[in-house]
């Protein structure tokens, strides 16, 4: 019998899917990459554990990333939703604030995006909830009959039911789901202070609605997905990675869909903070650019930001997320002409199927992978991850058709435009993240990865004079490394508060322990013990009259409000560069992320160094001409190896481009430590 034991962690992108296994037994790593399978992304995550060559039956725990409710919402496959609501409110998630989420202001064209739930799917009930949580009409005695024939002959599928101050006092939210869930017991009903317990109606019933949109579509997957692994001999439990750093059970999963929109690129973030730690760096910027978009998001001291009030597409998310900032521009975005002649790059993705012309996979469309082949920065005599060759000429041919509708002969100098193009989007990305937050992105080390973020990252870093960047190892796998090392977790919020002057310290405490009660015993039934147990707090503060909060640590080390204060002080002048020493500040929600501690892999990515580290040199493209570059094996690279850019680097799963200008050193953690000037 086997005495192995593996965990995986999958990483399904809009391109390719990547799978990383650990093998606690030697702490080794095998790692696997395949096209995804659009509407089928199960037969990719199958597809990547056979590649692997490892016995299913030896899997002792999986964590998937997942972009099934982000791909179902953009394309509006979600299930037909019913609203049940407070009386005089259906028409909250269409009023919303009367801003425009999605669309420029100057936009002549502009209309708004439609609800996810019709106006007539969306029904009200006598009932009414005060702001203190009191309740001046209940329920009592109401018959949700008529209601429910009414869901039933509209064809509704799935239901959210969001009632005025439920935040408060969600009593009314559970009586109606229960009647209704007994009324219509194939529903899934989606109570919305049961997602989100904060104020703010419009938000939460924007990402109730959500959530219930989305769950059949989730549900549905996650059965299959779990059917086949369990026909394969998989037997170990499932998780899926969420959106706020943490993983979650299936079964938290599908009733808390709108918890896993980011549940791919996060794993990034999780990964790079392992890797950052390795190499003795505290502050990063995430660089994650795959087949189809980049990822960015800032890690401050090691830690990233998380962002409360969200928007997906053009509706509200009030759930905790890692602040990550994302654009389309991956190596399979396409280039193309406007109708005044400019060259633009993305959003458009030719994805994984038919993918960059130079797949040779029925692409006929330029991309960014297309030109970076006709710089030569991309190999066509040896294959790229998952076997693939590609095919110089059918990449000349695609540039030649953009050449001709923009007037030139010179694709060489085409394709340089079009990945100067796609950095400048790309910098933006990160100023986004960093100079809007408030943040130098120059004192901040970007860390590139992806199965395209290495051969750009040292171009961003030029165009943000950021002065180091760091290549980990396993780039194009990094997210599916995150999942592995990524806790379970929980996030808890408790509407609670008022102006520092007046709050006792010991209601705060009360309050906090109350929490942790609650939230140790979720995390006891889902199997997390409590001394595998961490638990930390924070407060939503603001000045007195403000409308927008900020998040505060709450260290255990405080006693009472005036280190609080400091702190929070301390944030308001680095976001905002100012402080209001003579305004009282406010606690408005106080927050706490529990974790259940997992066993974390004991990672070495020290290279063998072992061969020839040298595999050719070849003519490579650089700033105005022509390179004769090496290429290095980064398997054989041994720790200390140094070299100046130009140069190139390749493994599977990604390739580093280290322009003129740059140096780099293999670090002690494996990573290529690169530096300019």
């Amino acid at each position: 019998m086997s005495a192995k034991r593996y965990t995986v962690g999958i990483d399904v992108g809009g391109t390719f899917t990547d799978v990383l296994c650990y093998e606690s037994g030697t702490s080794s790593l095998l790692s696997a990459k395949v096209p995804s399978i659009p509407g089928s992304q199960w037969r990719g995550v199958l597809q990547a554990l056979q590649q692997l060559g490892i016995a299913f039956a030896d899997i002792a725990a999986f964590v998937h990333g997942t972009t099934i409710a982000t791909n179902a919402l953009l394309e509006r496959k979600g299930a037909k939703t019913g609203v049940v609501t407070t009386e005089g409110f259906r028409d909250i998630i269409e009023v919303g604030r009367t801003q425009r989420l999605v669309g420029g202001l100057f936009d002549t064209k502009f209309q708004r995006t439609q609800p996810l739930a019709d106006r007539d799917c969306r029904f009200e009930v006598p009932e009414r909830v005060l702001a203190d949580g009191s309740i001046e009409k209940p329920l009592d005695g109401f018959d949700f009959a008529a209601v429910a024939r009414g869901l039933k002959e509209r064809g509704v599928e799935t239901l959210a039911v969001c009632f005025l101050n439920a935040y408060r006092n969600d009593a009314s939210e559970r009586q109606a789901g229960a009647a209704l869930r007994a009324l219509l017991p194939k529903m899934p009903v989606c109570e919305s202070a049961a997602v989100v317990k904060e104020r703010g109606e419009f938000e939460r019933f924007s990402t109730a609605v959500l959530n219930a949109y989305l769950t059949p579509v989730l549900r549905g997957y996650l059965g299959t997905l779990t059917a086949e692994l369990q026909a394969n001999g998989v037997s170990a439990p499932v998780n899926i990675m969420g959106s706020n750093g943490g993983s979650m059970t299936l079964a938290k999963a599908a009733d808390f869909v709108v918890g896993t929109f980011l549940s791919g690129p996060v794993g990034g973030v999780v990964g790079s903070l392992r890797v950052a730690d390795m190499a003795g760096i505290k502050d990063c910027i995430t660089f994650d650019m795959g087949g189809t978009s980049t990822d960015v998001a800032l890690i401050h001291g090691l830690r990233p930001r998380i962002s409360h009030a969200n928007r997906i597409d053009a509706y509200p998310l009030q759930v905790p997320q890692l602040d990550i900032h994302t654009i389309g521009a991956g190596g399979g975005s396409i280039v193309w002409v406007q109708p005044d002649g400019t060259l633009e790059v993305g959003p458009q993705s030719a994805g994984a199927v038919p993918g960059p012309a130079c797949y040779g996979r029925g692409g006929t469309e330029a991309t960014i992978s297309d030109a970076n082949l006709l710089l030569g920065r991309l190999p066509t005599d040896r294959p790229l991850a998952g076997g693939l060759v590609l095919n110089r000429g059918l990449a000349e041919q695609a540039f030649r058709r953009v050449a001709e509708r923009i007037g030139t002969d010179d694709i060489v100098r085409l394709a340089d435009g079009v990945l100067h193009v796609a950095v400048a989007k790309m910098a933006g990305a990160v100023r986004e993240v960093s100079v809007h937050r408030g943040f130098d992105p120059r004192a901040f080390t970007l860390v590139g990865f992806g199965g395209a973020g290495p051969m750009h990252v040292l171009m961003v870093a030029d165009e943000l004079a950021i002065g180091r960047a760091i290549v980990p190892r396993y780039p194009g796998h990094l997210s599916a490394l995150g999942q592995l090392l990524s806790d379970h977790r929980r996030d808890s919020v408790l509407a609670w508060g008022g102006k520092l002057g007046t709050l006792k310290v010991e209601e705060f405490k009360t309050a906090m322990a109350r929490m942790q009660a609650e939230a140790t015993a979720l995390l006891v039934a889902e199997g997390d013990p409590p001394e595998r147990q961490s638990h930390e707090f924070a407060a939503d503060m603001r000045y007195s009259g403000q409308s927008f909060t900020l998040t505060v640590p709450w260290l255990p080390s405080y006693q009472g409000w005036e280190p609080l204060r400091h702190a929070f002080d301390a944030r308001h002048n680095e976001t905002f560069g100012y402080v209001d020493e003579a305004n009282d500040a406010e606690i408005v929600n106080l927050r706490l992320v529990s974790r259940g501690l997992i066993d974390k892999p004991r990672l070495d990515f020290t290279p063998d160094g072992k061969g020839e580290p040298l595999l050719e040199r070849r003519r490579v493209w650089f700033a105005n001409g022509w390179t004769d570059c090496p290429i290095h094996d980064r398997a054989r690279l041994p720790v200390g190896f140094a070299f100046q850019g130009p140069a190139i680097v390749e493994e599977a799963g990604g390739t580093t481009i280290v322009p003129p200008g740059w140096h780099v050193t293999v670090h002690d953690s494996g990573a290529l430590d690169c530096r300019s000037g």
